[in-house]
């Protein structure tokens, strides 16, 4: 997929641009937009922003075929060493096999080759070398978009393609995976609309050969999918009402569903890095990273069920698709870029650095997340779970259980009907009150005594917090914040407790002189009133986990009235403040 974006990255640096990721832009907080990764450089090849830069520095893996004469780009820089690279992290981490994800080129043309067929058959050329000099590699599986039998215009399907050139050619037949105990060769397909059993069974046979298994794999699909045989490619987390959710913070286990046979036996299972239930550069639409608590609690499943095949994403996704927002609130756009030109035009798959399914080292991440992965792996090859085995980090949680869902909670202002969440005609007044609590027990006592309401999430996935998709504005909702200070100052990656530049600040919810609730990063409140609690600590910092910035705003000029703002900032008629943001949060 990184062709176009890595050599439009390499066309910057060329040209003495600096080498922007959506990460840098956000933690730059407004002193750099998308539209400074390329316009000022006058490049124009991709427009696919990096989200975030591997370890290893930007890398693609297209060469020209022998003989090309007239390449659509250059040939990709240090394509051995980047090759070898990514054939040590995987087997260092415990991986058979990768399924390569063709799902979006469903028939051959020059998008297709410079985006993943050529760099396809590139990797197997390096791994096959490696794999000769004695360095192991992992096995190669390809996962395509197969809807049809052939084409009218002539075009070659990706599909039978990739049989003649791959499977069925001799000198790539030993780096193909099989399953463990069969004889045939391992052939993903997409189990969504595009689904054609007929191709499937032309795939099966293989012109006669009859040496491939096709298995159907998508994600986001009900039960029903699992218990046919349909492997997920990632299975998010279900609660205890049978929906998915994004929430790993006050929820039950995991849990989420696995592929069985027509005898019930479990075939398989996915973990991965991330998921997303909507677009995930969405509020809660993904639960992120999490330090790895997200793989955490995926993987309680896989150590419990020990099934015969995982599967777990991503790896190498650093780009990915963008669209106009799925919901219409305020706030559906891109998180931590409020006043960003492209902010509604928002990211599906991978978000920054944090929201994201990728596993693969970074420079603005770290290696936290292969980590975790790499532990967890090698506990399910070796039969193992969680009891006995806590120091590992698939399983340790003082240094992943740092957060707090905080939910906001309003009080009727004149009648249960009247809507009470800014942005929908809540008149100012002094009966107005918003109030901030970490306590679930707490929402759940005041929402039942009658006179405070729940302000819901506007974009779907969470299911600590309430949902609403019909909210227009949405920026005081619910947001999340650690619970300790030194896992804020931890908050983006490269920081070191104590440094200048991690010091968190703490949260403190208030009660004023007049009877409302207002929230403070001082003990003494601002001088304004008094405090009742300790929410938790909040970032300095825009960027890694902590995204969306949190305004304190005075409603209406009416004294002793305040709300909270997210990331957008106060509502037309309120003022903030201070001026800018308190600090960031989740």
């Amino acid at each position: 997929w990184h062709t176009e974006a890595a050599t439009a990255m390499f066309q910057v640096e060329a040209k003495g641009g600096p080498p922007l990721t959506t990460e840098k832009v956000i933690r730059s907080n407004g002193a750099k937009t998308l539209n400074d990764v390329y316009d000022p450089w006058n490049v124009t090849v991709s427009r696919d922003i990096w989200n975030v830069q591997p370890e290893g520095g930007f890398y693609c893996l297209y060469r020209k075929r022998q003989n090309d004469t007239d390449p659509p780009v250059p040939d990709c820089p240090n394509v051995t060493a980047t090759a070898e690279r990514h054939a040590r992290q995987l087997v260092e981490a415990g991986f058979d096999y990768i399924a390569v994800d063709i799902t979006n080129w469903p028939q051959v043309n020059p998008a297709t080759d410079v985006a993943v067929l050529r760099p396809l058959e590139v990797l197997l050329e390096e791994w096959s070398k490696l794999r000769a000099q004695g360095i192991s590699t992992p096995a190669i599986s390809v996962w395509p978009c197969a809807p049809v039998e052939s084409y009218p215009d002539g075009h070659i399907t990706t599909w039978k393609y990739l049989l003649s050139t791959v499977y069925n050619n001799p000198i790539y037949q030993s780096l193909l995976w099989k399953r463990p105990g069969g004889d045939k060769y391992t052939f993903f397909v997409t189990d969504n609309s595009f689904n054609n059993d007929t191709v499937n069974k032309l795939i099966e046979q293989n012109g006669g050969r009859n040496n491939i298994e096709v298995i159907k794999m998508w994600a986001l699909f009900g039960q029903d999918k699992f218990k046919s045989g349909t492997w997920g490619f990632f299975s998010p987390c279900v609660n205890s009402q049978g929906h998915f959710t994004t929430s790993m913070i006050g929820e039950g286990e995991c849990n989420q569903y696995s592929t069985v046979d027509h005898q019930g036996n479990v075939v398989e299972v996915s973990a991965s890095g991330g998921y997303m239930l909507s677009q995930c550069a969405l509020p809660f639409a993904s639960p992120g990273h999490m330090r790895g608590l997200t793989l955490q609690r995926l993987f309680k499943k896989v150590l419990e069920q020990s099934p015969p095949n995982l599967f777990m994403s991503s790896w190498n996704e650093h780009i990915g698709g963008r669209q106009a927002p799925a919901y219409h609130a305020a706030v559906a756009i891109n998180m931590g870029l409020p006043k960003d030109p492209q902010k509604a035009s928002v990211w599906v798959d991978t978000y920054g650095s944090e929201f994201s399914r990728d596993m693969e080292p970074t420079v603005e991440a770290g290696d936290t997340v292969y980590q975790v992965a790499a532990s967890c792996v090698r506990l399910y090859k070796s039969g193992k779970q969680c009891q006995g085995n806590e120091q590992e980090p698939c399983c340790s949680t003082e240094d992943k259980l740092v957060w707090n869902n905080v939910w906001s909670l309003f009080k009727t202002v004149t009648s249960p009907a009247e809507p009470v969440i800014r942005g929908q005609q809540v008149p100012p007044s002094s009966k107005f009150d918003n109030l901030l609590t970490t306590s679930n027990s707490e929402r759940v006592a005041l929402v039942k005594g009658g006179q405070w309401r729940e302000a819901c999430n506007a974009v779907g996935g969470p299911s600590v917090f309430c949902v609403d998709g019909s909210i227009s504005d949405g920026r005081n909702g619910p947001f999340m914040i650690y619970n300790s200070k030194d896992a804020a100052a931890l908050s983006q990656g490269l920081q070191i407790p104590g440094s200048a530049d991690s010091q968190a600040l703490p949260l403190f919810r208030c009660i004023h002189s007049s009877g409302t609730h207002y929230f403070s990063t001082e003990k003494a409140c601002g001088g304004e009133g008094k405090m009742e609690s300790q929410l938790g600590f909040i970032s300095q910092k825009r960027g890694g986990e902590t995204l969306r910035g949190l305004f304190r705003c005075r409603v209406g000029g009416v004294a002793g009235v305040f709300v909270h703002a997210l990331d957008i900032g106060c509502a037309d008629g309120d003022t903030a403040d201070p001026e800018v943001e308190l600090g960031f949060v989740r």
